[in-house]
C-alpha cells in the first residue's frame, strides 16, 4: 500500500513539476518609446521560418495573425500584407495611410514533436517598427521555448501569444 501511495504521489509530483510552462525572454533594442492608442497599424507578413532545412511554410502568416490578433484591443485600423516586403518597398500611399508599420522577422522556428521527443519548441522573433516616414521607431526581439515535457503536442506558433501580448503592453504603457 505505501508503495501505492509514494507512485501516486511520484506521477503527481512529476505531472505538476514535469515543465508544464512554456519560458520567454522579451526586450526592446532601442530605448523604450510608446504608441497611442487608437492609431493604425500596418502588420508586414514575414518570410516563413525554418529550421536546419526544413521550412514551415505558414509560420509567417501565424505571426502576423497573432500579431494583429493582440493588436485588436489597441487599435481599430488594422492591415495586413500578405506577403514579405521591406519598409523600402511600401508605397507612399500605403504609408500615409497608417501611424505605424510592424514588420517581424522569423530568425529560429523549431517545431520538435515535443509531445514524444521532449525537445522544445523553440522561436526567435523579431519585430521592427517604423513609423509612416520610414523611420525605425524601435524593435522588439522575443524567444520561446516550450516546456520539454508537454501532455499535448503543440506547435511553436502557441508560444506567440504571451510574449506578442507583453509587448503591446510595454509599448502602449499598459504595464
Amino acid at each position: 500500500m505505501k508503495k501505492v501511495i509514494s507512485i501516486l504521489i511520484l506521477l503527481t509530483a512529476t505531472f505538476l513539476m514535469s515543465g508544464c510552462t512554456a519560458s520567454y525572454k522579451s526586450e526592446f533594442m532601442t530605448p523604450q518609446s510608446s504608441m497611442q492608442d487608437q492609431t493604425s497599424i500596418l502588420i508586414v507578413t514575414p518570410e516563413p521560418g525554418r529550421y536546419a532545412t526544413v521550412e514551415y511554410p505558414t509560420s509567417g502568416i501565424e505571426v502576423a495573425s497573432a500579431l494583429a490578433q493582440e493588436l485588436k484591443q489597441y487599435s481599430p485600423q488594422i492591415s495586413t500584407i500578405p506577403t514579405p516586403v521591406t519598409i523600402e518597398n511600401i508605397t507612399d500611399g500605403d504609408l500615409q495611410k497608417f501611424d505605424y508599420i510592424f514588420i517581424p522577422q522569423i530568425l529560429h522556428w523549431e517545431d520538435r514533436a515535443t509531445g514524444w521527443s521532449m525537445k522544445p519548441d523553440r522561436i526567435k522573433i523579431r519585430f521592427d517598427i517604423f513609423n509612416n516616414q520610414r523611420q525605425l521607431v524601435n524593435s522588439y526581439l522575443i524567444t520561446g521555448r516550450s516546456a520539454y515535457i508537454v501532455w499535448i503536442s503543440k506547435t511553436p506558433d502557441s508560444l506567440l501569444r504571451k510574449p506578442i501580448r507583453d509587448m503591446l503592453k510595454k509599448f502602449f504603457n499598459r504595464i
